[in-house]
């Protein structure tokens, strides 16, 4: 099978089998996986594997974890009129973002829009009407947006693997057929 054919057939198969699953545990954010699963391939999933899913939780959760303390932070702001909580809260995120992509020097987390994923996924799920409080995002519940997001990272990752598996299995045994097809033609 060509990769092409191999990418559209897993893509299809296992989207079906994850929102399928998805449907059964509403609290688990579908897109939130699926932005994962996309990191997982920007990280090289589709040539190392181990590395790209290692890779992709470690920068996600930095992500995730900077944006959570960034939420504490809004939440706990001392400025008392609202434009300084709107100027300090501004300030505050540009610092966080600005220490993340300066992070890129080290090689662990040596790929920012990898690390922003999970910045902005913490903040689009904390979003959602009542969840962004403090006794939301200091609770062990999935409504804790950063455990939400982690959990849903993982996932997203183990998807994306899998997918990687299926495009390799599939694509390897279109040439393994191509190959005894040329051995007897040339027999």
């Amino acid at each position: 099978m060509t990769q092409l054919n191999a990418v559209t057939l897993s893509a299809f198969v296992l989207t079906t089998i994850v929102l399928y699953v998805l449907g059964f545990f509403t609290f688990i954010p579908p897109w939130a996986v699926f932005i994962a699963w996309a990191c997982f391939f920007h990280m090289n999933g589709g040539i190392n594997r181990n590395q790209a899913f290692m890779a992709t939780i470690r920068h996600m959760a930095l992500g995730a974890t900077a944006a959570w303390i960034s939420a504490i932070f809004l939440l706990n702001n001392p400025a008392e009129s609202t434009l300084g909580q709107q100027l300090g809260g501004a300030i505050f995120i540009g610092a966080i973002i600005a220490i993340l992509a300066r992070m890129s020097t080290i090689t662990l987390f040596n790929v920012t829009p990898a690390i922003i994923y999970g910045y902005a996924s913490f903040f689009a799920f904390a979003s959602t009407t009542g969840l962004f409080a403090l006794e939301h995002l200091l609770s062990v519940s999935f409504n804790n947006a950063l455990i939400a997001i982690l959990f849903s990272s993982l996932i997203g990752v183990t998807a994306g693997y899998f997918n990687a598996i299926m495009v390799a299995v599939l694509v390897k045994q279109e040439s393994t057929n191509s190959s005894k097809m040329e051995s007897v033609v040339n027999e």
